[in-house]
Parts: C-alpha cells; sequence; structure tokens
C-alpha cells in the first residue's frame, strides 16, 4: 500500500513537472509577445503623429493652392478634388488608427489623481463599451439612491442625513469627472460644457456641504432638497429615453458607439426626444430661482461669516447661465440647419434681388 502511495506521487510530482515546464515556456512567450506589443505600440503611435503631421501640411498646401487664382486645366481640377476626397478619408483612418493606440498622455486631471505613469486607453472596442455602458449603470443607482435619501432628508430633517446626501453629491460628481475624462482619453465625445458642468456641480454640493446649520441655512434647505429632487427625476427620464434613442442611432451608424448621456440636450436628441426640452428649462429656471433665493437671503438675513450663502448663489447663476445658453445654441442650430429655414432664407434672398 505505501509502495503504491509513493509511487503514486511520484507519478503525481512529474506530472505537475511537465505541467510547470510548459508552464514557463507559455509564459515566456507571453513575455516575449507583450514586449514586441509594446514596441509595435511604440512605432505605430510615431508613424500615425508623423502622418498626422504630414496629412496637416498637405492640407496647408492644398489650401494655398486653392487661393491662388492662376487658372487650372479640367485634369488638375480633377486631381484637386481626387485628393480632397482621398484627404479625408486618411484623416478618418488617422483618427480611428489613433483611438486604437494607447493615448500620449491622460491629462492634467487624471495625471494628478491617477498618476502620470498609469495608462487608462482601453485598446479593445468591446472593453470601452463595456466601460461606457457602466458609466451609464453607475449614473442610473446613484441617482436612485441619492432620491432616496432626499425624500428621508426632506421627511426627517436632521443636519446629519443632510450632511449625508452632500456627501454622495460631492463623491457623485467627483467620480463623474474622473470616469468622463477617461471615456474622453478612449474615444467619448463629450462637450466640454458638460464636464465643465460637472466639476462647478462638485464644486457647489462641496460648499453645500461645508455650510454650518443656522438661520440661513435652514431658509435655503427645503429648496435645495426639493430642486436636487426634481434634476434627479430629470436625469433619470434623460438617461432612459437618451440610452434608448442612442443605441438605435449606434445600430444605424449614425452616432459614435462611445457617445453618452449627458444632462442637457444635444442636436441628435431632435430625433424624438424634443419632449425632454420642457423639463430641461424648468430646471435651468429653478436654478436661476434658487441663485435668487440665495442673494435675497444673503441681503436680507444676517449671514455674517458665511461665504457659502453668496458663492452658492454665484455658482447657481453661471451654471444656470452655461445651461440656457448651451440649450438656446441647440435650438438655434436646429433652427438654422432645418430645410424650412434654409427654403426661408432662400425665398428672402430671391425676392429681396428682385425689388432692389
Amino acid at each position: 500500500m505505501a509502495s503504491t502511495s509513493f509511487t503514486s506521487s511520484m507519478d503525481e510530482w512529474d506530472a505537475l513537472m511537465k505541467e510547470f515546464e510548459d508552464l514557463e515556456r507559455n509564459h515566456d512567450t507571453y513575455l516575449t509577445k507583450m514586449s514586441e506589443l509594446t514596441s509595435l505600440q511604440n512605432a505605430s503611435f510615431k508613424a500615425v503623429k508623423h502622418q498626422n503631421y504630414r496629412v496637416t501640411q498637405i492640407k496647408a498646401d492644398l489650401k494655398r493652392l486653392e487661393s491662388q487664382k492662376t487658372p487650372k486645366s479640367e485634369e488638375e481640377e480633377q486631381r484637386l478634388e481626387k485628393m480632397r476626397k482621398q484627404l479625408a478619408e486618411v484623416q478618418a483612418k488617422l483618427a480611428e488608427m489613433q483611438n486604437e493606440l494607447p493615448a500620449e498622455s491622460n491629462g492634467l486631471y487624471l495625471n494628478v489623481i491617477l498618476g502620470s505613469n498609469l495608462n487608462v486607453s482601453l485598446l479593445n472596442k468591446t472593453d470601452r463599451y463595456k466601460y461606457k455602458q457602466e458609466y451609464e449603470k453607475f449614473k442610473v443607482r446613484v441617482t436612485y439612491v441619492l432620491l432616496v435619501m432626499l425624500c428621508i432628508a426632506y421627511w426627517f430633517p436632521t443636519r446629519a442625513i443632510d450632511a449625508s446626501c452632500n456627501f454622495l453629491m460631492v463623491w457623485y460628481y467627483c467620480t463623474l469627472t474622473i470616469r468622463e475624462s477617461i471615456l474622453r482619453i478612449n474615444g467619448s465625445r463629450i462637450k466640454g460644457w458638460w464636464v465643465l458642468h460637472h466639476y462647478a456641480s462638485c464644486v457647489l454640493c462641496g460648499i453645500t456641504l461645508t455650510w454650518k446649520d443656522g438661520i440661513c441655512y435652514q431658509a435655503f434647505r427645503n429648496t435645495f432638497i426639493l430642486f436636487s429632487m426634481y434634476i434627479g427625476t430629470v436625469q433619470l427620464m434623460q438617461n432612459a429615453y437618451q440610452s434608448g434613442c442612442l443605441r438605435r442611432l449606434h445600430a444605424l451608424g449614425q452616432r459614435h458607439s462611445m457617445d453618452i448621456t449627458v444632462e442637457g440636450f444635444s442636436s441628435w436628441m431632435f430625433k424624438g426626444l424634443t419632449f425632454l426640452i420642457p423639463f430641461l428649462v424648468v430646471g435651468y429656471i429653478l436654478q436661476f430661482y434658487c441663485a435668487y433665493v440665495l442673494f435675497y437671503i444673503y441681503r436680507t438675513l444676517d449671514c455674517t461669516g458665511q461665504w457659502q450663502v453668496i458663492a452658492m448663489a454665484i455658482l447657481f447663476f453661471l451654471i444656470a447661465c452655461g445651461n440656457m445658453f448651451t440649450i438656446l445654441r441647440v435650438l438655434a442650430r436646429k433652427v438654422k440647419d432645418s430645410k424650412s429655414y434654409n427654403n426661408m432664407v432662400r425665398l428672402t434672398n430671391k425676392y429681396r434681388q428682385k425689388y432692389e
């Protein structure tokens, strides 16, 4: 029995050693391939950068050629037209190649938070899309939790619950800014205002968190809670409808797969999401109202030493102005690009020329 046990153990050990040798060979192959991959990435990055530089030079030369008044033959015109088309195709392919390579830098914000030696580029399109989907789920989950906590804070007013809500909002907006910075590095086309909007919201919630309890705080407390509940509800509505719209447009090839839902209104939302505009406008008016209430509190109540009142009033006003300007610009651009507007301008110019 002992002999059999010894033989069995030796056989197991020999099998283990053979597997370990195979593992070592596979691991050495893995390290070699990783080194080759890094070398190829660096070479590709330099080549793409050089090609972009040359394309920029050629575009400048082409622009100078077009500005010259020297008459060109039909063959030259055809050649220039072919160059323009090929140049657009090359630029699109270079942009796609660049997105599939590690980013040159994470940017100042991520470098400060994560360190400059950590690369957050996701080279696999599936991984990028999964990260984007996780970002969307994160926003929805935290918003639901925040709405529940705000309801509790409204019906059971205590400073501890208020502080918990404000801390959650600070953490939420800080996390959004980090995740959005990573998304931008990985090809997400987030407009600059919405990134700035989240920075400002983070500062605003941070100021609210440091605001000590008192007459001024209690005068604004219910207004802020009700406003936050309304904004959270609108964000859930937006996310539900924008997500469906983005999936549909992505399936039709009309939107980039890394586009995300936003707290405002973009041009692509006209595809069936125009009903959101009144809710957004009401939210922006409420932001102006919050700024007005805070200015009124600052002027009428004794808020000596409470700098949070005037600071929050200014931030609310600036955020409301930015949001309102953004939605009005989108609406104006959409009206300008619409067929009816173009026809109206064409007819106006036609009759003006006729009677001049």
